[in-house]
């Protein structure tokens, strides 16, 4: 997508007549907490259950795949970063895509982003029902409610207590991967012959490459879409306390974070058992710990997946909720959608989002091979449109940035992100997803059409008055 026409923007300059964001947020978030909402965002239910999809379609060169999208991420991240720095941590990174390319790529890029993570949330809302179900016996649909009733109860305290409570949440998370990792140096420890095992199950079923090398780029696009929560921190840091700060350690500390953790947990998945023996839907942290032969593995599980889908649902519906009250602050959408209550909380956008995630929940239970199917597709890939929306502002404003590393990747990451869009609409199990993102991405590019101009000739007549 390119600027918007008739809002021509000049290398290293913005957009003069579009509207800013307020910056009386309140700031009342540290820096670890921004960090930690990031991370809540991107370890959820598809971290424990996804990661076999990842495995199962490389074998073990899937590590490849891991530090070649971890490249994509980090790339991405540091652009958002000097987008952020550029404009002195105002606003998120959809105020400064309006800044540089226009208005209605501030509608699309804030308007798609917003869909990717009310159809994460909801997701993660079906996943946590259906766990529930099995616990309880409640109906899932009851049970996923519930979880989006924490939630909403979560987003409605004052920031600085949310911050705290889904930094908790995700702090498990980390420490569930940690003592995971922690058991796989264990049983090489005590394990004799371990190095020999570790070398037949890496190399003993088909080689480091048993699916080709096609297959490791081939998977790279759907380890970029679980990766996706960096960027969140890049929306929270404007209620922080030190926006300019958070966003230097976020650069430098998310991306290293989720990369460790994810990569180390595949590794001690694949040292441990063969790949073939990973099934796409089942999860493959459950079958090292049976190997090991862990008390209580499925209740282990079980246990660290809740609180995984809370904290993920938790992040999803701060995100969610901060966009719409920025897109209502850029005209974007109606300015009721960002009331606010005294501590901060942008309490109509947060009860939209929970509407939404209802929704979800809705198409779960009735039509999950239709409706439910078309909205995970449709939102699927919708990151990697948001990535390079960010990489082609940083291309548009090139003579702002200091450093010739970032001015190359600002010249060479649109290109990525476009390649590997592309590479979604080549593999046929990937290409219908492909599809309905960019078919959603062009239906509110559409809506972007009518609501502007709708807004344009409300201003213009009240003006006139």
């Amino acid at each position: 997508m390119t600027a918007d026409t008739g809002d021509s923007v000049t290398v290293s300059s913005v957009v003069t007549d579009f509207p800013s964001v307020s910056g009386t947020t309140p700031r009342r978030l540290t820096g670890w907490q921004v960090s930690m909402i990031s991370v809540g965002g991107i370890i959820g239910a598809g971290l424990f259950v996804g990661t076999s999809a990842t495995i199962a379609g490389a074998g073990p060169s899937v590590v490849l795949a891991y530090v070649l999208a971890g490249a994509v991420v980090w790339a991405a991240m540091l652009l958002l970063g000097e987008l952020a720095i550029q404009h002195e941590g105002r606003g998120s990174f959809i105020s400064h895509v309006g800044q540089v390319l226009g208005q209605r790529s501030a509608f699309v890029t804030g308007w798609s982003y917003a869909f990717l993570w009310v159809v994460t949330g909801g997701a993660q809302a079906v996943a946590g029902g259906l766990i529930i179900s099995t616990l309880s016996g409640l109906r899932a649909p009851v049970g996923s409610l519930l979880l989006v009733g924490v939630a909403l109860l979560l987003n409605t305290l004052p920031v600085r207590v949310y911050g705290r409570s889904e930094a908790v949440l995700s702090v498990i998370k980390l420490a569930a991967l940690g003592l995971f990792a922690a058991l796989g140096v264990w049983w090489g420890l005590k394990t004799p012959d371990a190095i020999s095992e570790v070398h037949d199950n890496l190399l003993g079923h088909g080689g480091f490459f048993p699916l080709g090398g096609w297959a490791v780029l081939a998977v790279v696009p759907m380890i970029v879409q679980t990766f996706t929560g960096c960027e969140i921190a890049f929306v929270a840091a404007v209620e922080s306390e030190d926006p300019q700060q958070s966003i230097r350690r976020t650069v430098s500390r998310v991306p290293l974070f989720i990369l460790m953790f994810y990569l180390g947990s595949v590794l001690v998945i694949l040292s441990l058992r063969p790949w073939t023996l990973v099934t796409p839907g089942q999860s493959p942290f459950l079958l090292v710990m049976h190997y090991l032969a862990v008390p209580f593995a499925e209740a282990v599980a079980v246990a660290v997946t809740l609180v995984a889908v809370l904290s993920c649902l938790n992040s999803a519906k701060y995100v969610v909720s901060r966009v719409i009250r920025e897109l209502s602050e850029l005209g974007c959408a109606p300015a009721a959608f960002g009331r606010s209550l005294e501590h901060g909380v942008p309490v109509m956008a947060v009860a939209i989002s929970s509407v939404l995630e209802v929704i979800i929940i809705a198409s779960a239970a009735w039509s999950p091979s239709r409706a439910y199917a078309v909205l995970l597709g449709a939102s699927g890939s919708v990151v990697i449109f948001t990535y390079f929306m960010v990489s082609l502002s940083c291309y548009r404003n090139r003579d702002r940035i200091e450093g010739r590393f970032r001015l190359i990747l600002a010249r060479m990451l649109p290109l990525v992100l476009g390649a590997l869009f592309l590479l979604i609409l080549v593999l046929p199990e990937a290409r219908l997803n492909g599809e309905l993102a960019g078919g959603s991405i062009l239906l509110i590019a559409l809506a972007s059409v009518v609501a502007l101009r709708r807004g344009r000739s409300g201003a213009s007549d009240s003006s006139g008055q």
